[in-house]
């Protein structure tokens, strides 16, 4: 009986151009062609040596022709050669289309996948419609001299790519090993093209047997150099622990006796501090000075103290008639102490001794600025007024505005202008000494005795 015309039976109603029904027309199921393709056939198992029947590349070709193209469309009832690669449906796979088969061997150079039917492999889905390109892409076959064959796939271009183990293959294409998971079109819930990769069986040489061979007991031979190094290293690490060990213990004792100095010199400072302390900043003394009572102080403190007019010690209350007197010997002390403690303490007190040192430097160059106008106003013979006349208010006013801004030194050298200076306190007579008072507006000493005048009037010029 003739063969079925291209455009009668299934293809008819099927449609021009649409790829043939399969199987075709006079050719049984494959099922039905090879009862040996069991349980492990449905879920994708096959070995290259025994496989179960399968249809190969050339047999998805759709459409009509001659004799031997439908020849090649028929199922294979043999088992495949070995030494040939072949692609096995996934487990999870259900194709929409009958046609697909769970096998397709890889027996030419290139093989194509696609929708058209022309392609070698046709891909197609009632599902998702044109999720597959009309040719989606290439499988071809690499040989090289000396080197085994090579299976590489590429994409065409296509819409919705291939996947290679969940990663996207790029144009320049992959090189497929055994067990790479390939998936043509889009990654859904159920795949309905997703292939495994089964490279071929080539059985090695004698000569690669004895490579192989050679290449086991070398790697044995290494494996138990690398054996005996590692014994060796453990060995070194662990002298090297007792050594670091030892190290520890004695630096533990070394830092228990440096620790046990420091609490000792800690006590005997904390001792010390009490006494070593000024009395108005509750601070180690900087710039050591003493009042009459012998209370000492820090140079700054006791100065801003009498610079208030409070003329008496700030812990006994004892009157302070004169300037008080620098203590470098309980300056030397204070340093030596303070060089015990720790470095952050040791830090604080040297700021704040830079800052007394910068602030009596700064006094330093006013006083001498003041001495040359004073000196060069005293040889050009200017006149100023006397500190023996009576002063009218404006004078006295001119006067309190240009001394109130100095101390010390200073002060006294301003105070020379108007001859007030430590020689006439002590040489002026009494009604003198009145009228000084008068003109410094001190009249509450105007009833005391001429000695505790002259001394008022020797703390004026220090401190006002």
């Amino acid at each position: 009986r003739p063969p079925p015309s291209p455009a009668s039976g299934a293809d008819a109603r099927r449609g021009a151009g649409a790829p043939p029904a399969w199987p075709p027309a006079g050719v049984a199921p494959a099922a039905e062609a090879a009862p040996s393709l069991g349980a492990s056939s449905a879920v994708g198992a096959a070995a290259p040596a025994a496989a179960p029947p399968a249809v190969s590349p050339e047999g998805s070709r759709g459409g009509g022709g001659s004799s031997s193209s439908s020849s090649a469309a028929v199922p294979r009832a043999h088992s495949a050669a070995p030494g040939v690669a072949f692609l096995r449906l996934g487990a999870a796979c259900r194709p929409s289309q009958p046609a697909a088969r769970p096998l397709i061997y890889l027996e030419g150079d290139e093989v194509s996948f696609g929708r058209l039917p022309t392609s070698t492999v046709v891909l197609d889905s009632t599902k998702v419609p044109q999720m597959i390109s009309r040719t989606h892409g290439f499988l071809r076959r690499r040989r090289r001299d000396g080197e085994p064959q090579a299976w590489i796939l590429t994409d065409n271009g296509s819409l919705n790519g291939i996947l290679v183990n969940d990663a996207p293959v790029g144009p320049e294409g992959h090189s497929l090993h055994s067990g790479d998971v390939i998936t043509f079109g889009r990654k859904i819930p159920v795949p309905e093209f997703e292939y495994i990769f089964e490279a071929p069986h080539v059985e090695a040489s004698p000569a690669e047997v004895a490579a192989a061979a050679a290449a086991k007991e070398a790697a044995a031979a290494g494996a138990a150099a690398a054996e005996e190094h590692f014994r060796e290293q453990m060995r070194r690490i662990e002298e090297l622990q007792k050594e670091l060990e030892a190290e520890r213990e004695a630096k533990k004792a070394e830092t228990a006796a440096t620790q046990k100095r420091q609490s000792k010199s800690a006590l005997n400072v904390s001792e010390l501090h009490s006494e070593l302390a000024c009395s108005i900043c509750q601070d180690w003394l900087v710039h050591a000075a003493t009042v009459e009572c012998s209370h000492t102080f820090c140079w700054a403190c006791i100065d801003k103290w009498l610079l208030h007019k409070k003329f008496e010690c700030p812990v006994c209350r004892a009157p302070v008639t004169r300037e008080p007197v620098r203590t470098r010997a309980v300056e030397a002390i204070v340093r030596k102490t303070v060089d015990k403690m720790p470095s952050e303490q040791k830090d604080e007190y040297e700021d704040r001794v830079k800052a007394a040192e910068a602030a009596h430097q700064r006094s330093q160059r006013l006083h001498i600025e003041l001495e040359k106008s004073v000196t060069e106003a005293e040889r050009k013979g200017k006149a100023f007024f006397t500190i023996d006349q009576d002063w009218k208010r404006k004078e006295r006013d001119t006067f309190q505005r240009g001394v109130k801004d100095y101390t010390g030194d200073t002060r006294e050298t301003y105070c020379r202008l108007t001859k007030l200076t430590v020689q006439w306190i002590h040489s002026a007579q009494e009604d003198k000494l009145q009228i000084a008072l008068h003109n410094l507006q001190l009249q509450a000493f105007l009833s005391s005795p001429v000695e505790q005048i002259r001394q008022r009037l020797l703390m004026f010029l220090r401190y006002g």
